[in-house]
């Protein structure tokens, strides 16, 4: 659907009619007529009605894509849907408006690759903006997440590219339709066609390529708690909880695995060697010789902690730690001292960890992503860069378990594997768990085969590329439309 989304809303863009400009004729050829570079003054009346469009759209959108919020912000403030209400409608209005902006912007030139960059340009700059608000971070070119083929190419060219060529696509689809040249949607469709072959072809050269196949693999236990986020670890509860936790351990070790992988803060306090119940899921793993990747948190200081991800080895030696490098803002990390009710009623702040280097492994060097991060294209390709092998995910989708998040976030780990062509385990709590190989294709089991890598891609190396290509296609329309104007 993401490659005709837009054609509604983009259609009145290329329905204008071309007016003398300061006793100047219509039009200078018919060669530039047919290009699409068409000199035209546009009217208030036109500019109202392709702002409107956008009001349109990012209302529609975000209405559907927040409202999530109008009952999940109260169950982890404990306050009235009211406020939850609240924050729905703010976010509503805010990305309505961008969604208006990013359009008005785009109607200057109604040229096809224009609109294009436009639109890829300000999802860069939205991810910049908002990288520590993940229910902002809307790429179209996610919409391909889906498709095994339509993903390949991420791996070229990053989302950013994706996202291009998508509303590109949209373009001209819209743009035949409203000129009625209909022969014109061959283009739109040829592109589309060549696109999902290349996919076709990415994928075929990757499954069978040297890198992908010769590396040692080992064995994952994803230890799944699903257990809900408003149940608390009290003296009522606190007992039973850690029963259910150890005996779904043994259940894992069971399965004979090389590692155990744990969700995000699955044990719900700080870490310390001496921890009564670390020291009893090392006791039992031990004589397997298990490695866990553990998330818990670091005592960082008063009223502050970090995110973690630990990495013990058999007999309790400690291999590594990441920190959280992009907590959640406002529910982990205040914006000037400001936070949401649910974490600073337990009187603490998440600090986000300085680096993001992968944790060594008896079986490879593994980057971490904790929750959010999967959601950054940046995240991942920089533990990359710095020599991670595979990916793990550690999350919590315990606050939204019944809406399109949990989709969203598993569909978004498996963007982030296909674009550094790494193997990515996520353990999501009462979310969606399993493996996305390296290739896209997906392992909804408990008990997955890794195989480490090497591999760099183009994506991971070159990742202001589709970026550069997007200014660069900006800038050369523009000169065009200049030019055509002044000819």
């Amino acid at each position: 659907m993401g490659w005709i989304a837009l054609v509604p809303v983009l259609l009145p863009i290329f329905s204008y009619k071309l007016q003398a400009v300061s006793g100047k004729p219509q039009a200078t050829s018919r060669k530039l007529q047919a290009s699409g570079y068409k000199q035209y003054t546009p009217t208030r009346q036109h500019q109202r009605g392709i702002f409107f469009n956008g009001l349109v759209l990012g209302g529609s959108f975000s209405c559907c894509a927040f409202a999530w919020m109008i009952k999940g912000i109260p169950s982890f403030t404990g306050l009235s849907i009211g406020y939850g209400m609240a924050i729905f409608l703010l976010c509503v209005v805010l990305f309505s408006f961008a969604c208006a902006g990013v359009l008005w912007i785009a109607f200057r030139i109604p040229n096809p690759f224009f609109i294009a960059s436009v639109w890829a340009l300000a999802e860069v700059v939205l991810q910049w903006m908002a990288g520590s608000l993940p229910w902002f971070l809307f790429h179209i070119g996610n919409s391909l997440s889906a498709n095994l083929y339509a993903i390949q190419p991420v791996s070229v060219i990053g989302i950013t590219g994706c996202s291009f060529v998508i509303v590109l696509v949209n373009c001209l689809v819209a743009k035949a339709l409203a000129q009625r040249r209909y022969q014109q949607l061959l283009l739109p469709l040829s592109l589309f066609i060549c696109f999902m072959c290349w996919g076709w072809l990415l994928l075929f050269l990757f499954e069978r390529g040297d890198n992908n196949t010769q590396a040692a693999t080992f064995k994952l236990a994803i230890l799944q708690p699903n257990i809900p986020p408003e149940v608390q670890w009290d003296q009522q509860n606190g007992n039973a909880l850690v029963q259910q936790l150890l005996q779904q351990e043994k259940q894992c070790i069971a399965q004979q695995p090389n590692v155990i992988l744990w969700a995000e803060s699955a044990i719900p306090w700080t870490y310390s060697p001496n921890d009564d119940l670390v020291k009893e899921l090392l006791h039992n793993s031990d004589p397997a010789q298990i490695s866990h990747i553990l998330g818990i948190n670091t005592a960082i200081a008063e009223d502050v902690v970090g995110n973690s991800a630990y990495c013990l080895l058999p007999g309790g030696k400690l291999a590594g730690r990441y920190d959280k490098a992009t907590p959640l803002l406002f529910i982990e990390q205040p914006l000037q001292g400001w936070l949401l009710p649910f974490f600073s009623a337990n009187g603490y702040s998440v600090q986000p960890g300085n680096n993001n280097l992968p944790l060594n492994t008896p079986y490879g060097k593994a980057g971490i992503l904790i929750c959010n991060e999967s959601a950054l294209p940046s995240a991942a390709a920089t533990t990359v860069r710095q020599g991670a092998q595979f990916l793990l995910n550690l999350s919590n989708d315990g606050w939204f378990r019944n809406t399109y998040l949990v989709n969203s976030h598993f569909y978004n780990a498996r963007v982030r594997a296909v674009e550094t062509r790494k193997d990515l385990a996520i353990n999501s709590n009462n979310g969606r768990s399993g493996l996305v190989n390296a290739s896209g294709r997906i392992d909804e089991t408990d008990l997955v085969t890794i195989r480490p890598n090497t591999i760099e891609t183009i994506a991971v190396r070159f990742p202001a590329l589709p970026v550069c290509l997007c200014l660069l296609v900006l800038i050369s329309t523009i000169i065009i439309h200049q030019k055509t104007k002044l000819t």
